[in-house]
C-alpha cells in the first residue's frame, strides 16, 4: 500500500467511531448503557490507549445523556481503570494504557441455540452488507481492507488480532454505505465479544479465519456481491461452529 494508508484508516476509524460509539445511548439506564458503550469501544480496539474522548458537555450530547449521567460513568470507567484525566495544556480524558475490560456487562455462558441464533443475524447482516460493500467500496477501501488482511495473518496476541478482525468486519459495513448497517454490525460485535470469554480460540481456527477474511476481501474488490455474500455467510456461521466445539456452552434452554 502508499504511505497514505494509515492516515486514511484512523480516518475510517474515526468515522467508525462517531457512527457507533458517540451516538445515542438507548435504555433506561444512561449510565449503564454510557458505561457499556464505551467499554464496549474499548473492548473491539474502536477506542485505544491513548485517545481522547469529547469534552464532557459535546461528548453528553453525542450520547443524548446529561452531564449528570455522563459524569457518573465517566467516574466508573475512571475507578476500573479505563479512562484518566489529565490536567493542563493538552489535557482532558484519555483511555488509559493496557485499559482492562472486564468492566463489560457479564454474559452467561451462551447456550448451542444462542450460539446459532447470533449467527443466524450475522450471517443476514453481514452477508448483506459483504454484499453491497462488493457494489459500492471505493478504491480505497478495498486497499485498506486488503491491508488488514494481510496484516492479521499469524498476528499475537490474540487480543491484538481480535481488534483487527473487529475492525475488518465494520470496515465491510462502512464500504456498504450504510450507517445503520455499520451501527448494527457494532453491535453484534460487542455482542460476540462478551461471549467469546466461554469459547477458547486456537491457532487452527485463527488461520481458518485468516484464509476465509482473504477469500471474502478478494471477492469484495473483484465486485462479486454473490459471492461476497455467500462468503461472509459461510465465514460467520463456520465460525459459530468451530466456536460451539471449543466452547463452554450448554444445551440447556432455560439458561439462554
Amino acid at each position: 500500500m502508499s504511505q497514505t494508508a494509515p492516515e486514511t484508516e484512523r480516518e475510517t476509524v474515526r468515522r467508525l467511531v462517531e457512527r457507533t460509539v458517540f451516538t445515542p445511548v438507548r435504555g433506561a439506564g444512561a449510565v449503564a448503557e454510557t458505561v457499556a458503550r464505551l467499554g464496549e469501544a474499548i473492548g473491539l480496539g474502536l477506542l485505544r490507549p491513548g485517545d481522547r474522548l469529547p469534552a464532557e458537555m459535546q461528548l453528553a450530547a453525542a450520547l443524548g445523556i446529561s452531564a449528570v449521567s455522563l459524569r457518573s460513568a465517566l467516574v466508573v470507567l475512571r475507578s476500573a481503570g479505563l479512562i484518566e484525566t489529565r490536567r493542563g495544556r493538552g489535557g482532558g480524558t484519555f483511555i488509559t494504557e493496557g485499559a482492562a475490560v472486564d468492566l463489560l456487562p457479564a454474559a452467561d455462558a451462551p447456550t448451542a441455540g444462542a450460539l446459532e441464533d447470533l449467527a443466524t443475524e450475522r450471517a443476514v447482516v453481514e452477508g448483506g452488507a459483504a454484499a453491497l460493500a462488493a457494489e459500492r467500496a471505493t478504491p480505497e477501501q478495498c486497499a485498506l481492507l486488503e491491508s488488514i488482511v494481510d496484516g492479521m495473518l499469524g498476528m499475537q496476541p490474540f487480543e491484538a488480532w481480535s481488534e483487527r478482525d473487529a475492525l475488518l468486519h465494520l470496515v465491510i459495513g462502512d464500504a456498504s454505505g450504510s450507517p445503520r448497517l455499520v451501527t448494527r454490525i457494532a453491535e453484534l460485535r460487542a455482542e460476540a465479544y462478551r461471549i467469546s470469554r466461554f469459547l477458547p480460540t486456537t491457532d487452527a481456527v485463527l488461520a481458518i479465519a485468516d484464509r476465509e477474511h482473504a477469500e471474502l476481501v478478494r471477492a469484495i474488490t473483484a465486485k462479486k456481491p454473490t459471492r461476497a455474500r455467500s462468503l461472509m455467510e459461510a465465514h460467520v456461521r463456520g465460525t459459530a461452529r468451530l466456536q460451539a466445539g471449543l466452547g463452554k456452552i450448554t444445551n440447556d434452554p432455560r439458561s439462554s
